[in-house]
C-alpha cells in the first residue's frame, strides 16, 4: 500500500476517491469473455450468463472472496460453465431481450476455465492511461484515492508467479504484435504494480467482501477513515453503483472505451477547478 497523501486537503464535501479496477484503470474482464465468445462461435453473453446464474456461489464469486485458490477455481469454473443448464438460462436471458436462440438444437460447450480465464486478465492488465494520469492528479491535489476492487491473488508459490507471468507476457506480445511499425503507448501491468498508485488497495479477496455486497462500501470507508459522504466511486457495473449509492457514495459509471467522458463527469463534481488530463493521453 502507498502512503496516502496528506499535503493537501481538498475543499467541498468530497475527501476521497475509489476507483474499480477491471474496466475503469485497465481494460475489462468482459472484452476477454467476449472474446472467447467470438473465437468459440458461442451467442453473445451466453457465458455472461452463466457465470451470473450461478449467484454468489459462482466459482468466480468464490475466487474473489478468497474461498477457493486458483488451481481449485480453474475446475470449479470450467464446470460451471459447461454445466448443459446453462442453455436453459440463456433460453430466458435471450427471450426477455426478443433475441433468437434455439436452445434444443444448441449443444452446450466444453469450456475450458483457465483459457478463459487467461483471456479475461489479459484484457484486464493492460492499463487505461488517462486513468492513471488522473489517479495522480488527485493525489496531487490532497484527496485520498483508494482502489476498490472484487480481485483474486495469484498463490504466491513459485507454480502463482508464473501463471501471472504467462498472463502478462501473452498480453504483451499481442499489443506488441498488433501495433508493430506504430507507437500504441499501452502498459501492462500486474497486481503489485497497480498498487503502488493508490492511497490504499481494498480487495475483496482479503476482505471476504464483494461488490455488491454493501458491507464492502461500508468497510471500505473505515479503512480509509472517511464518511460514504464523501466518496466519489466510479465503476463500470450498474449492480456495483447502485449498492454504492444505497450507502451514500456519489457514483460515476464508467463506459466501455469512454474514459474521458468518466473523468469530465469527476471534475465537475469535485470542482475547485481541479484538472485530470495532463498530457492528452489516449487509449
Amino acid at each position: 500500500m502507498a502512503q496516502p497523501t496528506q499535503n493537501l486537503v481538498p475543499a467541498g464535501p468530497y475527501k476521497a476517491v475509489f476507483f474499480d479496477i477491471g474496466g475503469v484503470v485497465v481494460g475489462s474482464p468482459f472484452s476477454g469473455i467476449a472474446a472467447f465468445e467470438k473465437e468459440h462461435n458461442l451467442p453473445v453473453n451466453y457465458l455472461n450468463v452463466a457465470i451470473s446464474k450461478a449467484g454468489s456461489n459462482g466459482a468466480f464469486q468464490k475466487l474473489e472472496r478468497g474461498e477457493l485458490d486458483l488451481w481449485a477455481f480453474y475446475d470449479a469454473f470450467s464446470a460451471q460453465l459447461s454445466d448443459p443448464s446453462n442453455a436453459s438460462a440463456y433460453a430466458q436471458y435471450a427471450q426477455l431481450r426478443g433475441k433468437e436462440f434455439n436452445e434444443s438444437t444448441f449443444k452446450a460447450p466444453k469450456v475450458d476455465g483457465r483459457r478463459l480465464f487467461h483471456e479475461m486478465m489479459g484484457k484486464a492488465a493492460v492499463v487505461v492511461p488517462l486513468m492513471v494520469e488522473a489517479i495522480a492528479a488527485l493525489r496531487k491535489a490532497g484527496y485520498t484515492v483508494a482502489a476498490l476492487t472484487n480481485n483474486f491473488n495469484y498463490p504466491s508459490d513459485q507454480r502463482g508467479r508464473q501463471e501471472q507471468e504467462l498472463i502478462l507476457k501473452s498480453t504483451a506480445h499481442i499489443i506488441d504484435a498488433s501495433s508493430a511499425g506504430s507507437r500504441s503507448g499501452a502498459i501492462v501491468m500486474g497486481q503489485d504494480q497497480l498498487k503502488i498508485l493508490f492511497d490504499y488497495f481494498i480487495e475483496s479477496a482479503i476482505l471476504g467482501l464483494r461488490k455488491p455486497d454493501p458491507a464492502i462500501y461500508k468497510k471500505a470507508c473505515e479503512i480509509v477513515g472517511v464518511q460514504p459522504s464523501q466518496v466519489v466511486f466510479l465503476d463500470d457495473i450498474g449492480a456495483n453503483l447502485k449498492s454504492a449509492q444505497e450507502v451514500g457514495y456519489t457514483t460515476i459509471r464508467v463506459e466501455l472505451g469512454k474514459p474521458e467522458e468518466a473523468l469530465q463527469k469527476l471534475e465537475a463534481i469535485l470542482g475547485n477547478g481541479i484538472k485530470l488530463k495532463i498530457s492528452g493521453a489516449k487509449l
